[in-house]
């Protein structure tokens, strides 16, 4: 049983690290009981999210695409080519960004840009399942099984965790925000001529 579930927990890697970021994020928002306001609780959701969901994430995914590549092909059911390699660094590459974009002093477009291009990433992966399974009768664990599901619910989640948090900005500042806190623009003037 213990190796069953060590098997479900890498083979779902992706549903995994999603998890993981939720329990990560209720327990940080749980710990800190005097400053729950909307901001901060989806704030803290949104990096958790980011960190874990989209930078490990991406991260074990370049492992699995990269190192082990003719297993990760395998369990999708393709044979494994050179794309993959580059699959395994493009998921690198956004999950690096992932990581530096997750702390609270990123600026949320920032935020914003990279849930949304994993989005896009994430509901073409699944889009390229469904047309495997009609196509190819592609029917693989790894092409129709809970990685077809998660490829639109997690990116769905993120979405929404965006939403929420710009709403929670609006709607309930928090002073502590830098992204959020609007300095005057005072224009720079050069004295002429003397």
């Amino acid at each position: 049983m213990i190796a069953d579930v060590i098997s479900a927990l890498i083979g779902n890697y992706m549903t995994t690290c999603f998890v993981i970021g939720l329990i990560v994020g209720v327990i940080q928002i749980l710990r800190d009981r005097s400053r729950r306001s909307g901001t901060i609780v989806t704030g803290i959701l949104l990096n958790a999210y980011i960190f874990w969901a989209i930078g490990i994430g991406q991260v074990i995914n370049f492992v699995m695409h990269s190192v082990f590549g003719d297993f990760a092909a395998k369990t999708i059911g393709w044979a494994q080519s050179p794309f993959q390699l580059e699959l395994a660094f493009s998921s690198l590459g956004v999950g690096v960004m992932a990581l530096i974009l997750h702390g609270r002093n990123a600026q949320l477009r920032g935020k914003v840009a990279i849930v949304i291009a994993m989005a896009i990433f994430a509901y073409g992966a699944a889009g390229g399942h469904v047309y495997q399974m009609i196509a190819n009768k592609d029917y693989s664990y790894n092409n129709t099984g809970v990685l077809l599901f998660m490829d639109i619910f997690i990116p769905t989640v993120g979405m929404v965790l965006v939403v929420w948090h710009a709403i929670a900005r609006r709607t309930q500042p928090d002073p502590t925000d830098l992204d959020a806190t609007t300095f005057p623009v005072v224009p720079v003037i050069a004295p002429v001529g003397r």
